[in-house]
């Protein structure tokens, strides 16, 4: 769907007449959508023969091929000295607590294009967990809130030392502190099949990952799941 709104919208900007409001509505409108494209294809060529649909979330598009890999691109920031220092930390925390998760977490390669840094990671398929019916989220709530208890349990409890160097000065735990958005679940078995975008995780307390699952979206707020995860958590 993505793809085919950015192709035609891409197209119509031809009849602007004006090139400083074609370049505006192109950069801000597409976020540079078709010469990051065609940076990446360039970079990584095999990818042309291969079918490709685009999703937009966050600060990011992302590129997904044939369902097995995404390639993400800022949206915005597009400096290699801001974005990649960004990335490399996040490539580094994945890495380091991949093993510790119950759960499926990305990851991280990344490519350096001619203009664009993109960073490569493995589909996970599933949904967003908050984009759920409210009634299913309601009727398996006991299920879930077993599932996170056990992903937030074993998360709080790494300490790697590999990442000893990217703790704050103060904190107890690392934490993911954006959950409400990146929970993703299989619809039918209602299974949380992984969590991604791990760019906020930090070392603090961890209180920052229940809030950040009840009270980002509306809808979490108006089911017992986190009342549930804390519960089985301290269980």
């Amino acid at each position: 769907m993505w793809k085919l709104f950015f192709d035609v919208a891409y197209a119509l900007s031809f009849l602007i007449i004006f090139p400083r409001a074609r370049r505006h509505f192109r950069d801000w409108t597409l976020f540079g959508y078709r010469e990051k494209l065609d940076d990446l294809l360039k970079t990584v060529p095999e990818l042309r023969n291969r079918k490709m649909r685009i999703a937009k979330g966050g600060g990011c598009l992302a590129f997904i091929f044939d369902e097995k890999d995404v390639y993400k691109v800022r949206k915005r920031l597009a400096e290699a000295t801001t974005v990649f220092p960004r990335l490399e930390r996040e490539r580094r925390i994945t890495n380091a607590l991949r093993r510790y998760c119950t759960v499926e977490i990305p990851k991280i390669e990344i490519i350096h294009g001619n203009k664009f840094i993109f960073y490569k990671t493995n589909f996970i398929p599933g949904v967003i967990l908050a984009n759920l019916p409210l009634r299913q989220l309601n009727a398996h709530s006991d299920e879930i809130a077993e599932q996170l208890a056990k992903f937030l349990k074993k998360l709080h409890s790494a300490n790697p030392a590999s990442i000893a160097d990217l703790k704050n000065k103060t904190g107890e735990h690392w934490c993911h502190t954006d959950l409400c958005s990146n929970v993703l679940i299989n619809p039918k078995t209602f299974k949380i099949t992984g969590v991604i975008d791990w760019e906020w995780c930090v070392w603090a307390d961890a209180s920052l990952d229940f809030e950040s699952l009840h009270n980002r979206r509306r809808k979490m707020r108006k089911t017992e799941i986190t009342a549930k995860t804390l519960t089985k958590y301290y269980e």
